[in-house]
Formats: C-alpha cells, structure tokens, sequence
C-alpha cells in the first residue's frame, strides 16, 4: 500500500472517530451552554434554586466529556484504522483489542508525561490521542503478522476469544514497552514555556504596531492548532498567553487584546464559524452538514463550535483550511484597523465569552458601532465561506449519487438474491434502511403514483393496461420501482404496498368505467408474498366490490421477483383467485424463477415474455427460438402470450410472426397518467 494512499486512510479514519464522538460532544457543549449561559438572571435564579454549587456540578459533566475526549479518540480511532487497513483474505484483528491496545499505549505515554487531569486526557491531548491511535493500530497490525514475534502460536480449532488474545499477547507487550520507552525519551525534552514569546514580542514592538503582529500570530496559532483537532484556546492560554496584555486591562496598541480577539474576531466561536452556519444555511438545503448546522446554531450563538468543527467536520477538512485560517485572520485585522481608525474604542471591561454576538460588540466598546461592526463581520464571513461550502455541497451531491446508485444495485441484485439489504451493516444498510422509512412515509402520506401502460392486441386495439408503480422521491427523483417492491419484499411491507396498488387501481378502473371504457381491462403486479396472506383473497373481494367490478376485469401479474412459495396457503390463495374469476398472468417468463411447472400448478390465462427476451429479438437468434417455442405453448394451452418492451416495427412484426397476442411498450406508448390514458382510449379504441 502506497504512502498517499496509507495517509489518506489515516485521514479517513481521523474523520469517522471524530464524527462518531459527535454525542459526547454535544453533550458537553449543552454542560457547558448550561453552566456560562451569559445572562445574569438565569445564573440567579440557578444559584437561587440549586444552590452555589450548582456550576461545579454542571463542570463535572464537562469534565466527564470534554475531559476525556482524547483518550476515547485515541481508542475510536485505533479501532477504525484497523477495520480499514484489513486486507481480503487476511485475518482481521480483534477489534475490541486494538482498542485496548490504543487505550493501553495512550494511558502509559500520558502517565509518563505527568499527571492524570482532565486536561491531560481531554482536548488539550488530542493530537497525542491522533499519533498513538494510528500508532497502535499499525504496529499491531504488523507485529501480529510478523513470525518473530508470534511465538505462542495456538491450533486454529481453538475458541477464538482465546485464539486472538494469545496471538496478540506479545505483540501487545512489545508495543507498549516501546511506547514506554518513547515516553520516557519524552519527558527528557525541555517544555515549551512562555519564556520564548518574549523574543517574538521585543521584535514586534521594536518594529511599530506591536498588537498588529502578535494578534496575527494569535490568530494563526488558534486557527491551526484547531484545524489538526486540538483547542486552539486552551493552546493560547497554555503556551502564549504572553502575547496578551492582561485581562480587565486598557487596550495596549504594543500587545494584542484577548477581549477583542474574543469578540471581533472568534465570532460565533474559532474561525469565525456563524458565518461559516450562515452561509451552509443558504447553499446547502438537506444533507447532513445543514442538520449539523442546524445543531449548531444556538450554540454558535455562544460562541461555543466544537459541533461544527468535529461535526461537520472542519477539523482536517482541506475543503475548509483556507477560509477557516484566512476569515478570522481578515476580521482581525479590520477589527485593528476600526480600533486605529477611531471607529471604535475598546473598553477595559471583562465579558464572559459566551456573550453573543452584537451583544458582545456593544459591550466591549460601550456603542452601538462595536454592535454594527459586528454585523458586517457576520455579513463578510458567511460571504468568504459561501464558495466554500458550495464546493462541498457540491461533492456531497456527487457522493449521495454515487452511494444511491450503489445502493439501488444492491437492492436489485441481492433482492432477488434473497439476501435482504436493508441488514446490512455497512453504508449502503444505512442506505437501505433510509430509503425504507421514506418508502414507508410516501405511502402512509400516499405520495406514489401510479402509471398505465397500454396494451395493444394484434389488430391494434387496446385490450388493456398494467398498472406501473411510481415512486418520485423527494430527494433523489423517481427511483426505480423495482426498487421499492424489493425494499418492501425484504422488509414484510409488501402487502400494506400491493394493497395500496390494488385500491388504487381499481378505484381508476371504475371511473374509466363510468367513461365508457369497461371492455379495457387493468393489470396490476403481485409479488408472491402477497400470498402468503391469509386475507389477500377476501381483500381483494372486497375492493372489487368496493368498486363495483367485476372479476374478470382485472388481471394479476405474478412478478418473478421471488420464488412463489409452495405452501398450502400459497395453493389455496391461487385455487380461489381462479374461482373467483381473476385472470393469472406468470410476468417476466422464461428466465429467473418462472418455470414451466407453474402451468401445471394452477390456472395461468397469460404468459408475458421476459423483457431480455424481446428486447434484442432482432439480434439474437436464440431469443427469437425461445419466445417461439413459449408461443406454441400458449397456443396449445390457450394462454395468451403478451410481449413487452416493444420499441420498433420490426420487432413487433418479427414477434407477431414467433405467435405473440398481445403487445405493450414504447412503440405503442408509453405508460400515461389517468386522465392521459383517456385520452389515448378516445383516439385508440
């Protein structure tokens, strides 16, 4: 595997740990909007009604979460490397033991380092959780294929939790020993203090526009150490604190301001990011960066984005590396250039950093300009981050098309496969499952559509239609009507849809009916596990009833979609369906499950040819034999043989000499609304 490609997997991983720590995340940011909610009123009455502790026990919960961020990282992250470094026909490594392993390494290298704290586990470890993460799960990857170090070799008949941990037990204390090792040659390296800033401080203000530099170099400093997944703040209050004049203190033109780079420039928390929610709320209309935004927004609001940066994700996004370094960057230079300017005066006020913004604005400069200024900042942001997030959207249409058009052939080929998609465990599972509960709500919400096709006999006229089910997703357009049935097949909700089909067409047929067109008769689709169903007979009954038709004008084409069941309810459902006087029609016959020994089953009065057959009937010899042989079939059973996909003169003179009766497709017409389909009786009949 190439370095590009082993970098990207890494990224990808990255990626996927971050997005699925999306719960505890939100679950401090609530802890924590709950705990600073800028509003005195509220901090009051919390004190009043909880006591003074009450903060210090919301702090627990942003401990519990914040707090240990990294190790959990370290361990989901080990984990998802390991899944997408497996290689076919390789035996793929316990899961629940990498993770130990990432959790093992990770613990030894912070234990090493210093004490155990909140911080030393939590955001301020993050890229330490990154490195030991993919460390972990390379090595052991590869120490647990490599011989030397697998002497304690066991029976492959051995039971399997036992079979790995003993496989692994010396590639696990090789590992972490070496990362012991690391960690000791750590913490024999000089710390990074505060001290070197100094240098970097003298030149500044040696120069002139001391707070211009340092506040730039702020501004880098946060918005990179945020971009690789770390807490850019905690970094600055960490390391560079020294860049900042003190808090509560006057504006000092020689350092940089924590205040102003709080409000005029971390607008909606780092990089600016309520212009970045802004404007994915104007280019993005569904996907899960505009559910991601929408979670965001009242949190951003105050100033707190940890949803969005590891949510949508920003964090190691390339997509979002020159807007979320350059926007901030830009804001704070007009902020210093407004301040220089005499457009605005920065107050020596404290604000909590959860004041919104505006709010924040007015505050610090004790006018409403602080507040206007504020606004146009919003306005250009979510105007530099547009582009971007087009451009993302863009890609995310491209790969929600590719993951459908995936998903779509899986569904076809493992429905008919028996092999049920809507189980799977993997994207295109999620995929399946999503497009059943929309199949389900469009047809609670009775959002398909039906189509009628007609069908011509040999003389011309039209002896009927096929009632072709429609789907228009909301999303993704019409999807594949095969689609649906198969989706329904697999997940039992067939019988609540070919109900619906039934309803629906019947009721259509009576009021062509009352048009004067009853000698057209209506085909409609059943898969053969509706009937399975008790009650399919008696219910349809009643809707012809219903409607006031009679028997012998519909017509059910049983679909080779599945293997029709031989059960005795099966056998009982098809002996009333003839009694009743229903007409049979075997659909798609001459390939898949249609046999020859369903004829002898029970009664069949149409045969229509599979469409693989008629279709390339001009081309291929062996097709034109075989719709010949089904015609004298027909012929000697008196079952009329139908052709579909009829799309030429040719090929409909070439079927009518093979013996076909009857013939349906786009040579003809396509399938027509209702009311189309009269007027087509009008001209036609």
């Amino acid at each position: 595997m190439g370095l590009l490609k082993r970098v990207r997997l890494w990224m990808i991983a990255i990626r996927d740990s971050f997005i699925t720590l999306l719960p505890v995340t939100f679950l401090g940011v609530v802890a924590i909007l709950a705990k600073d909610f800028p509003l005195p009123v509220y901090q009051t009455m919390m004190t009043a009604y909880w006591g003074p502790v009450w903060q210090g026990q919301l702090q627990l919960i942003v401990d519990a979460t914040h707090g240990l961020f990294g190790m959990t990282l370290c361990v989901l992250l080990s984990v998802q490397l390991a899944s997408l470094l497996k290689r076919p026909g390789s035996e793929e490594l316990p899961h629940l033991l990498v993770g130990i392993s990432g959790l093992t390494n990770f613990m030894i290298l912070t234990v090493v380092q210093g004490p155990l704290t909140t911080h030393s586990l939590g955001h301020d470890s993050i890229l330490t959780a990154i490195g030991v993460g993919i460390f972990s799960a390379e090595a052991l990857r590869w120490a647990a294929n490599s011989g030397w170090l697998n002497p304690l070799r066991m029976p492959y008949d051995t039971d399997a939790v036992f079979y790995h941990a003993i496989r692994l037990t010396t590639p696990f204390i090789v590992i972490g020993l070496a990362v012991a090792a690391a960690a000791f040659g750590f913490r024999m390296l000089p710390t990074i203090e505060a001290s070197p800033w100094r240098y970097l401080i003298e030149i500044a203000q040696s120069h002139g526009g001391g707070a211009w530099w340092l506040s730039s170099i702020a501004v880098l400093i946060n918005q990179v150490v945020w971009f690789i997944g770390s807490h850019g703040s905690h970094f600055l209050d960490t390391y560079a604190i020294s860049l900042f004049s003190p808090w509560g203190t006057a504006y000092d033109s020689a350092l940089a301001s924590r205040p102003m780079f709080n409000t005029f420039v971390l607008i909606g928390g780092s990089g600016a990011t309520i212009g970045l929610l802004l404007a994915i709320a104007i280019a993005s209309r569904e996907g899960p960066a505009r559910k991601v935004a929408q979670l965001s927004i009242l949190p951003g609001i105050f100033n707190i984005n940890e949803t969005i940066l590891y949510g949508l994700p920003v964090v190691l996004n390339p997509i979002y590396l020159l807007p979320f370094i350059a926007v901030p960057l830009l804001l704070n230079l007009l902020a210093l250039a407004s301040v220089n300017l005499g457009f605005m005066e920065i107050q020596a006020v404290t604000i909590p950093w959860t004041t919104p913004p505006i709010i924040s604005g007015w505050m610090l400069t004790d006018s409403w300009r602080g507040a206007v200024f504020q606004v146009a900042e919003i306005c250009l942001s979510t105007a530099l981050y547009l582009p971007f997030v087009r451009r993302a959207e863009a890609g995310r249409i491209r790969e929600q098309s590719l993951k459908l058009a995936k998903t779509t052939e899986a569904i076809l080929d493992e429905g008919r496969a028996r092999l049920p998609v809507v189980r799977r465990n993997d994207q295109i599972g999620l995929m399946a499952r999503g497009l059943l509960s929309d199949l389900r709500a469009d047809l609670a919400g009775n959002m398909l559509k039906l189509a009628y096709q007609p069908k011509h006999a040999l003389d011309g006229r039209i002896v009927g239609v096929e009632a072709l089910l429609r789907w228009p997703h909301r999303r993704y357009g019409d999807l594949s009507p095969a689609m649906a049935i198969s989706l329904a097949e697999d997940s039992g909700d067939i019988h609540q849809l070919g109900r619906w089909m039934l309803e629906q067409s019947c009721a259509c047929k009576a009021r062509w009916n009352k048009q004067g067109f009853g000698q057209i008769s209506m085909a409609v689709n059943v898969s053969p596990l509706q009937l399975t169903d008790h009650a399919f007979v008696p219910r349809l009954a009643g809707i012809l009833k219903k409607h006031g038709l009679s028997p012998d004008e519909i017509e059910l084409e049983i679909t080779e979609s599945r293997y029709i069941p031989n059960t005795l309810v099966v056998d009982a459902a098809l002996r009333d369906l003839s009694e009743l006087g229903i007409r049979l029609a075997m659909d798609d016959f001459g390939m898949g499950y249609s046999s020859l020994l369903h004829l002898r089953r029970f009664r069949v009065h149409a045969i229509k040819l599979d469409g693989s057959l008629t279709r390339d009937i001009l081309s291929n010899t062996a097709s034109a034999d075989i719709i010949r042989t089904i015609a004298e079939l027909g012929r000697a059973q008196d079952i009329d043989v139908i052709a579909e996909f009829v799309e030429t003169q040719a090929q409909r003179d070439l079927l009518v000499e093979l013996g076909c009766d009857c013939f349906q497709g786009h040579f003809h017409s396509p399938a027509l609304g209702e009311n189309e389909c009269l007027d087509y009786f009008r001209v036609h009949c």
